[in-house]
Formats: structure tokens, sequence, C-alpha cells
């Protein structure tokens, strides 16, 4: 798919001029314009948002994306009660909600509600395509993202105060006596786990426990059972594992189970997000509670804040966490 600096050169202008000749902006020539445009329709780039398709226009729809990721929409426990907040909110100010699944694998195709403006706004939720959010700045719609893989100057952010909340936790398993505390989580170069990471090696230097990489397991979001047969596995196993999703908490239960180890007895069980079937498990799981709900609201709320040019330049809003203390932490040792 051609770029929309390839579009500049072809048509022997600058970027800027391109982005303002599809996007409708009136400070270039006409002949400029033109040019562009049938370079753009010769390519297929976003053939439908040209011409009337940019006319300014309210639609009351927002667009709400989501990446495909491993498990299906509606059994992410975590995004799934992220949408809820966002329809919700929506509802409130009779505002309609059109939503879109994006491939992890980007063709390079915006969704229709995007290439023919059926929205005013978007609310980008999770990990999305650096491909995707570069083709979309150019395109000068407001959006906000929720819990994004990377941090960007460019649009509006919701973010989980996960540095803050992984070291309560670590915080928590070494008031309780622990000293030989794993980290297991999805891949570190989604946002969210790295700030998690950071977190837990925080708290270990702050209480000056000795870092030890072997007590480290990341990768997949639901790897848990995996990541914990491999840290049990160890000559010197940890006496508690810190889970930076509660699914992969969830699946290192199993792995702890199987080999005839008693939780917490053990081995102790922190996770993070507090979704539902962790109180459902036995034994219910202590872990950091986000808020889900939440976060979506306070998207929609911050988007209509750009929609009515309350905000001029991208503001991020941090929203803290809570340690929620069940039954899967015993206390280890002499404290």
């Amino acid at each position: 798919m051609i770029t929309i600096k390839r579009i500049a050169e072809a048509a022997h202008c600058s970027v800027s001029t391109v982005s303002k000749a599809l996007n409708g902006k009136p400070d270039v020539a006409e002949d400029t314009r033109k040019k562009i445009i049938e370079i753009a329709k010769a390519h297929n780039f976003y053939p439908n948002a040209l011409g009337k398709g940019l006319k300014k226009r309210i639609t009351e729809n927002l667009g709400v994306i989501f990446c495909r990721e491993s498990l299906p929409l509606s059994l992410n426990p975590f995004y799934s009660r992220v949408l809820e907040g966002i329809e919700a909110e929506l509802a409130v100010n009779n505002y309609n909600l059109v939503l879109h699944l994006l491939p992890e694998i980007y063709t390079g195709d915006m969704p229709k509600m995007i290439r023919e403006r059926q929205v005013d706004g978007l609310i980008l939720v999770g990990v999305l395509n650096q491909n995707f959010m570069d083709q979309l700045s150019f395109l000068e719609i407001p959006t906000v993202l929720v819990d994004p893989k990377i941090t960007t100057s460019t649009f509006c952010q919701v973010l989980i105060d996960n540095e803050h909340g992984a070291f309560e936790a670590i915080q928590y398993l070494i008031q309780h006596g622990h000293r030989r505390i794993a980290f297991i989580s999805g891949d570190l170069d989604r946002l969210s786990f790295r700030q998690r990471y950071d977190g837990y090696l925080k708290a270990l230097e702050f209480y000056r426990i000795p870092f030890e990489q072997a007590l480290v397991q990341t990768g997949g979001l639901e790897k848990g059972y995996d990541h914990v047969r491999a840290l049990l596995a160890l000559p010197h196993p940890p006496t508690a594992v810190f889970a930076a999703n509660d699914i992969n908490a969830i699946y290192g239960y199993k792995a702890i189970q199987e080999l005839q180890l008693q939780i917490p007895d053990d081995v102790s069980v922190v996770g993070f997000d507090d979704i539902e079937l962790g109180k459902m498990i036995s034994p219910p799981l202590t872990t950091v509670r986000v808020y889900k709900e939440q976060m979506g609201s306070i998207a929609v709320r911050s988007l209509f804040k750009v929609l009515n040019h309350e905000i001029e330049q991208p503001v991020t809003t941090l929203v803290p966490t809570r340690l929620i203390e069940r039954e899967s932490v015993a206390l280890h040792g002499q404290i």
C-alpha cells in the first residue's frame, strides 16, 4: 500500500501538504489538491475518505477499536469490562458505539468507519499495530488510547498505575516474609507488563533483596502454567509468584497443584487485574485491582473533551490501583 510519503514524492510536494489535502484543509492550491487526490485514488489510498467524505459533520457515533489477540474479545475478562464502561458512558451521552476488531497482522486497510468518517472520534484499546497508529495520526480524527502497547505524545491516553500497583504487590509479599519472589508475565515489550516489571524491580531494590534473573519468566498471555513449572523446577524455587496478569496466575495454580503443592502454604501467589475468576478459584486470588469500567468511562469523557475543544494538547490520565487481599498468600519464615 502506498504511503503518504510516497504520495508526496509523486506529487512533488511535502508530506504536510498531502495530509492537508487528504483532510480537506483550505490552504492547499487546487491543482495540487487534485493531483494528490488522483494519486491517492489510483493507489486505493482511503478513496472513500476523499472529497465529500472529509466534510466535517457530527454523526453521534464513536468508534472503538480492539486488536484481535489470543482470546476472543467476549472471553477477555479485562477488555470486555473496559468495553462495558465505554458503552455505559456513551449511553448516558446518547451516543452510538461502532466496534471494530483490528487483525493482529495489519494489512494496511483502514476500517470502513474511518475511511468514510462514520464516527466523530475513536477509542483505541490495548495492543495496536504501530503502522496503523502511524497512518491514523495523519487523519486528524480525535482519538483516545486505553492501555496502549507504547506511550505516545500524539493522542490522549488512559493508563493504569502499573508500576505502583506492582510495587505494592511485591511489598505485600515481602511483608509476609517472602524473599524469593518470582515474576511471570506476557511479553515485556507491552507497556503494561514492562511497567509492572519495573515495579517488581523497584520493590526488590527498595527492600535490598538481590535480583535473580532465574526467577523471571516472560512471554505469552496464557503461559503461566509453563512459567510456574519452570520456576518450581529450579534448585532453589521461589516461595512466592507475582503474576503480571490474573490469567497467568490462574494457569500457575494448575502447575502448583499438579506438583502436589499447596497454595499458599508451599507457594504464595499474587495476580494483577482482579478479574472475576480470581474470586472463584481455590484459594481466592490476592491481586491488584484495576478499575476497568472506569477506564472505559474516562476514555469516553476525555474524547468528548477533545471533540468540544476543551483539551488542546494530549493529556494522559493515570488510573490508580488497589491491592485486594484474599487467601493466596501465607506468612513465610521469620518476619
